[in-house]
């Protein structure tokens, strides 16, 4: 071992082919876990529509996915962690959205996302099963970890699009929490109605509502011939990307 270098640094030698098998290992394995966690999360979503998420114990989805109790701790803490887990593909998807909204600050393009539209449509696909927690103590607990993430989510987008502005009439944290209560309220509210409308509408209806508030709260009001673009998607987003983009349109 060369003098100052830890173990981590030394350049081990390698066979041929070892580096290769490695990786082949690595991939198996991976896909090994993924199926696991695949395996108990259908597992439990059986179980949630046959007989309610609080009558269900981990035993239960030990003997439904026909897995041992070890596995099932190596990958969670408890059934809560696993029903969370559910939202892993959503949050992926929120992550790449938040990224593309920052990215459209900064280069001046039309951002490709709709975080809200998207929320809907996953409610909507999978409503059996929101229905089936709503309302009770798990309801509860994806709606708090629902607020709590999209929170995050929205939070450092207000805090960049505002950053060099010392006039800005409400706190981002406030506007940021306000928005993601009114988002998850008017969801609950389409669960509890068998969902009238399509996404579609819920996601229009949700910015009619809601971009006078982020105008007063951002303290920029949009100039009234430019009504008719933010009235649109675009025009909409892009008040979280440049409260000033649509001024003087």
């Amino acid at each position: 071992m060369s003098a100052g270098m830890s173990v981590s640094e030394q350049k081990l030698p390698v066979c041929p082919g070892k580096k290769e098998k490695f990786f082949m290992g690595e991939i198996k394995t991976d896909r090994r876990v993924s199926r696991t966690r695949r395996l108990m999360l259908e597992a439990l979503m059986a179980l949630i529509e046959e007989r309610g998420y609080e009558n269900i114990t981990v035993q239960d989805i030990l003997d439904r996915a026909d897995v041992g109790r070890s596995t099932f701790y190596a990958h969670f803490r408890d059934k809560d962690e696993l029903l969370l887990s559910w939202f892993e593909h959503l949050r992926s998807l929120f992550e790449q959205q938040k990224e593309a909204l920052l990215t459209s600050r900064s280069t001046g393009s039309t951002p490709d996302a709709n975080i809200v539209l998207d929320l809907f449509r996953h409610t909507a696909e999978h409503h059996k099963l929101y229905k089936a927690v709503a309302g009770r103590q798990s309801g509860e607990m994806i709606l708090k970890y629902l607020h709590r993430y999209l929170n995050g989510l929205l939070l450092p987008v207000f805090e960049e699009l505002t950053k060099r502005r010392r006039d800005v009439p409400v706190p981002v944290e406030v506007t940021a929490n306000y928005l993601v209560g009114t988002l998850l309220s008017l969801m609950t509210w389409w669960l509890d109605h068998n969902m009238p409308y399509p996404p579609e509408k819920m996601e229009a209806m949700f910015r009619t509502l809601t971009r006078p508030s982020i105008e007063a709260a951002l303290g920029t009001p949009v100039a009234d011939n430019s009504e008719a673009v933010n009235n649109t998607a675009e025009g909409f987003y892009r008040l979280f990307i440049d409260p000033l983009c649509c001024a003087g349109r």
